[in-house]
């Protein structure tokens, strides 16, 4: 008989295989049991976690749920071993969190664990000892009611997982990542986590979803929030949601959970997104923490190995409701009001003491012919002001015989774009926001010995961050001081940023600041080639001139003479354009004149 090529893989290597894609670090063992503890009904959860400089050495989860018989203790850790459901017609009914009875198999199989657990009628508790997946000991014990499970070793025995975990502060930040949208999906149960014995977090467990959300993020951001409450229909939606002005790149500032299970949604998360209109800058997304509540009929949880993502009957009915939901409260609010598009807006008129657009004119030898135009968002009377200082951040000295011939400004439109007359005689469209950026970037790029130099501030800026990004951000300082940001550990997750970068910068406000990190420590988490010119996109664009802001004829006027007079200004160092030239011919072209 020929050797055979198929082959039936053997116990051991089938766990190893299963729990690779149960286990991906830590912080999916911290899932695993805290889930399990939630459906075993814990009103109370502790999580301790010790570790030392490199690795998570052990993971301990305590909780006071209904605990195990000295049988069900042992059959726990059989694969497929599970008390959510019985048969395949269970799986469309799903109300629990875990249900496939791998959790624990894939654990065991991968560590040292001890479980300690006695139901509340035993005298007895029973304690249970594994190690790689094998019962090694099993005996009474004295345990409070409830469960007590001890992971440790963890890939002891597979030795290519663990050579690919990250550092200690990138692990702890996906623990108490976990841990967090966990809570904020179940204000009803009271969480408690711990690293080396000191408490990171508390929440009370009252249910009460505000109270939990300051417990995790603190006053300042519970302050800002907008509530989003559940309206009749199929599909229930409820939560808080933050003004535009506390918004990030990414997702990762939007909590989502269906019937009490946090998962991630790119779809949802748009629609919340969307939900703002034109209220976020682009890509940006807000602080949103989201429950939607159905038909478990309507929801499919068996989709993916960790069940973080779920499919919808109708997903696109799911997103509407959100969106509009979103929309509600943002429209409801006495604090704000989304904007609506204006079809035919009237003339601002210029008052004294106040901010208002200019309207725009064209000049003609008979006089000026005035044109009504859409009103542009303001940031208040300080405009103007603030407009200059960060023209002088980026204001070089030039000698008189360097300066090129600078385009004759004639305007600004919507805030946003520069109009100029070419020295051909064409036109020139400038993005502002994309030319400053540029300017901002090249002028921290000519450091050439390899430093960014810094301003110290008059007044030191002190931001609180969340305990995932705190514990990031230790990673990231060295790089970050490298660009310029100079930042000392204030207390609990509070920073104090004594220094920004003295070339083009100017950041003036803890959520500018703090946003800017929250950028920066995404984009040191990626190659490590490009990390400095990746900051330096990212101050640049913070630091900038934005859109849809008034410019006055003497700050065009600077903003271009600064660029004309830096490296070919033609994009953003994202790739946009920041110029757009028309030759006289291309407009002949446009107005069919050949």
């Amino acid at each position: 008989m020929d050797n055979p090529v198929i082959h039936i893989l053997d116990e051991e290597t089938v766990s190893h295989i299963a729990a690779g894609e149960v286990v991906e670090r830590p912080a999916s063992v911290v899932k695993e049991l805290v889930e399990n503890a939630i459906d075993a009904g814990a009103s109370r959860i502790r999580i301790d976690i010790r570790s030392d400089r490199s690795e998570v050495r052990r993971i301990i989860v305590t909780d006071n749920g209904i605990g195990m018989s000295p049988d069900d203790a042992e059959r726990a850790f059989r694969q497929h071993a599970t008390s959510k459901i019985k048969t395949a017609d269970d799986l469309g009914l799903i109300r629990t969190l875990g249900f496939r009875g791998e959790a624990l198999a894939s654990i065991a199989a991968i560590s040292e664990v001890v479980l300690s657990t006695r139901r509340r009628d035993d005298i007895a508790g029973t304690e249970v000892h594994l190690s790689g997946g094998a019962i090694t000991s099993v005996s009474e014990c004295g345990t409070p009611p409830g469960t007590i499970l001890e992971v440790s070793g963890l890939f002891f025995n597979t030795p290519a997982r663990r050579k690919f975990q990250r550092t200690i502060s990138t692990e702890l930040a996906h623990i108490f990542d976990m841990v967090e949208r966990t809570a904020l999906s179940h204000p009803g149960v009271s969480f408690q986590l711990l690293h080396q014995e000191k408490e990171k977090f508390r929440t009370s467990g009252r249910g009460d979803l505000l109270d939990t959300i300051q417990s995790l993020f603190g006053a300042d951001l519970s302050r800002r929030l907008i509530e989003v409450l559940p309206a009749p229909g199929g599909i229930s939606i409820s939560g808080f949601i933050a003004y535009p002005l506390v918004s990030q790149r990414g997702r990762s500032s939007v909590y989502l959970s269906v019937n009490g299970r946090q998962i991630t949604s790119p779809s949802l998360a748009r629609a919340i997104r969307d939900g703002f209109g034109e209220s976020l800058p682009k890509g940006e997304y807000p602080f949103a923490v989201i429950d939607c509540r159905m038909d478990p009929e309507e929801v499919d949880v068996n989709v993916h190995p960790t069940k973080k993502e779920v499919r919808f009957s109708s997903e696109r009915a799911v997103a509407d409701t959100v969106r509009g939901a979103v929309r509600s409260a943002l429209t409801t609010s006495g604090s704000f009001q989304v904007p609506e598009i204006r079809q035919n807006p009237a003339p601002v008129p210029i008052r004294d003491g106040e901010l208002h657009h200019p309207e725009p004119v064209l000049r003609t030898a008979s006089g000026a012919v005035e044109f009504p135009r859409q009103p542009v968002v303001a940031e208040g009377k300080g405009i103007y002001g603030r407009t200059d200082r960060q023209l002088r951040q980026t204001e070089l000295p030039r000698k008189s015989q360097e300066i090129p011939p600078i385009p004759s400004v004639l305007g600004q439109i919507d805030g946003t774009y520069i109009l100029a007359a070419g020295k051909d005689g064409g036109l020139l469209i400038i993005d502002q926001h994309a030319a400053h950026e540029k300017i901002v970037y090249d002028n921290l790029r000519k450091q050439t010995d390899g430093t960014t130099a810094y301003q110290h501030l008059l007044e030191p800026v002190t931001i609180s961050l969340s305990r995932k990004d705190s514990a990031l951000l230790k990673d990231a300082l060295e790089d970050i001081a490298s660009a310029g940001i100079i930042l000392e550990e204030f207390g609990g997750d509070t920073w104090m940023v004594r220094a920004v970068p003295a070339d083009g910068v100017k950041l003036e406000e803890a959520d500018e600041i703090r946003s800017l990190l929250l950028e920066l420590i995404e984009g040191v988490r990626g190659p490590a080639g490009d990390r400095r010119l990746r900051m330096y996109q990212t101050i640049a664009c913070r630091a900038a001139i934005k859109g849809n802001t008034l410019l006055s004829q003497e700050q065009m006027e600077r903003l271009l003479s600064q660029l004309f007079t830096a490296a070919p200004p033609y994009t953003c160092p994202h790739g946009r354009p920041a110029v757009i030239s028309y030759a006289p011919s291309d407009l002949e072209q446009l107005f069919r004149r050949r």
